[in-house]
């Protein structure tokens, strides 16, 4: 992955034109904004207009959308490509009516999607740039009163375009991971960006992932400071140490994983070591972009000792689990403090019934929650429903047994009662889309929760069962 700033001004600093981006991947380019001179800048490196595949719009203003009209007019009517057009949800509507529709609306073309294939994401939506790079848009500061956002992409990349100084922000994004940080930059003093003196203010854990665009330019000699882009100098963003990986080789979290691997290995209820392994991966992957700091190691341990005494299997004893993993960090000298709060996220961490709902105290047991239920959904979801549901002896499914409703936590916990696997996707399945707590989980859930509607569909096609209990239960779970 390469990133390619067009310019490292702004309007008003010719020559070196305004501040845009170029993000490659795979044979795919992106543009990360689209001011007035983009063209001319991607004419400068060999490319021209049918070589760009998806535009992302940060803000409203010239030097950040002005190329738009000039795409649109030359799609439409000489290369007969529709650009993808990815625009923030709050300003979708408004780049078209307070600014497109004025040059662009003709008995051709009365909408943005007359030129555009458009995509416009929420705030903590997560979509794809150019060649599977998958990104978000957070809100930053810029002028008061009008919308501007920073890029996240590829788990540990930061593009903020235009904004003010935000401390709280910027500790965020590294604590979600971020290792390298495009970040606003101007010599002067100015009350809509960031200056060169409030940039040198942060503490170093920030300014040493830093590289300054829009800085026009009056550049200070190289020294201690964080780096300046260089127009037209193409980085290898792939090639960037990522600090985020860090975690993956902490002794603690190594030892752990060891110990886990045996302590799972004949384990055949679905909730075996790679069950463990995904909900670890997923965990970390929610960890590195969530809006609020984190501390991963804590996430890293949680999610691989969540299951390390289930309930389920262990008498219906809820303490089995965080008293195993106390033992287990405790030997290997975990800090105390990290031990409770380890223990309690694996207590209040697993689905007790419908009719009990519990929210997790921290974000880091938000997210190890969640990376757990989403392996309770999709393919990977109802596999692991059938070898449970076999574990407990239970059917494969019955239209003459209805599932039970709203189960509060002791009857959720009793096994005796007669049941069938596909029950289970009534009494729990169909209901964790609505019990994620991190933006990023519940746009995953969704899907995974399609899919297996469509799944029971199915099924009960095969059954020859048509208008059961069931099946009438399904439809107030399509979405």
């Amino acid at each position: 992955m390469y990133l390619t700033m067009l310019g490292t001004g702004n309007g008003f600093t010719p020559g070196l034109m305004d501040s845009n981006a170029l993000l490659e991947e795979g044979g795919f380019q992106t543009l990360i904004d689209c001011g007035t001179t983009a063209w001319e800048r991607l004419e400068r490196l060999g490319l021209s207009r049918e070589s760009i595949d998806t535009i992302f719009i940060t803000h409203i203003h010239f030097d950040h959308a002005g190329g738009l009209e000039s795409i649109a007019l030359y799609s439409k009517y000489v290369s007969h490509k529709r650009v993808k057009l990815i625009v923030p949800k709050p300003v979708r509507q408004l780049l078209w009516d307070g600014y497109l529709s004025g040059g662009l609306t003709s008995p051709d073309g009365h909408c943005l999607e007359d030129y555009f294939d458009v995509t416009a994401p929420e705030e903590g939506e997560v979509f794809q740039l150019c060649g599977g790079v998958n990104a978000e848009w957070f809100p930053t500061q810029h002028v008061e009163g009008k919308f501007s956002c920073g890029l996240l992409f590829g788990g540990r990349f930061v593009y903020t375009s235009d904004m003010r100084q935000n401390l709280p922000l910027m500790r965020a994004l590294v604590e979600r991971g971020a290792d390298l940080i495009f970040h606003d930059c101007q010599m002067e003093n100015a009350s809509v960006h960031c200056a060169y003196s409030e940039v040198l203010s942060y503490p170093p854990e920030i300014l040493n992932r830093l590289c300054l665009i829009h800085h026009g330019r009056l550049v200070p000699p190289s020294g201690d400071g964080p780096m300046f882009a260089v127009q037209h100098r193409r980085m290898n963003l792939s090639a960037w140490p990522d600090r985020g990986k860090d975690i993956e080789q902490d002794p603690l979290v190594l030892q752990t994983i060891t110990h886990m691997k045996e302590l799972q290995k004949n384990e055949h209820t679905g909730h075996d070591w790679l069950h463990t392994q995904r909900v670890y991966r997923e965990a970390l992957s929610l960890a590195r972009v969530s809006p609020v700091p984190v501390d991963r190691q804590t996430v890293a341990l949680a999610a691989l000792l969540h299951d390390i005494a289930d309930w389920k299997f262990h008498g219906g004893d809820e303490e089995a689990g965080p008293q195993a993993a106390g033992r287990w960090l405790e030997a290997c000298g975990a800090d105390r403090e990290q031990i409770r709060h380890i223990q309690q996220i694996i207590r209040d961490l697993s689905f007790k019934g419908i009719g009990e709902r519990k929210r997790m105290s921290t974000p880091e047991g938000e997210i190890v929650q969640d990376a757990d239920r989403l392996d309770a959904l999709g393919a990977i979801g109802i596999a692991r429903a059938f070898a449970t549901g076999s574990s407990l002896g239970n059917l494969i499914f019955d239209p003459e047994l209805p599932p039970r409703d709203n189960l509060r936590s002791e009857e959720y916990k009793d096994h005796s009662v007669r049941s069938t696997s596909v029950n289970h996707f009534y009494e729990k399945l169909l209901h964790i889309r609505e019990l994620m707590n991190t933006p990023q989980a519940k746009a995953r859930a969704l899907s995974r929760h399609r899919f297996m509607v469509a799944y029971l569909q199915e099924l009960y096609g095969e059954c020859g069962v048509s208008g059961g209990t069931h099946q009438r239960l399904l439809e107030q779970y399509m979405l």
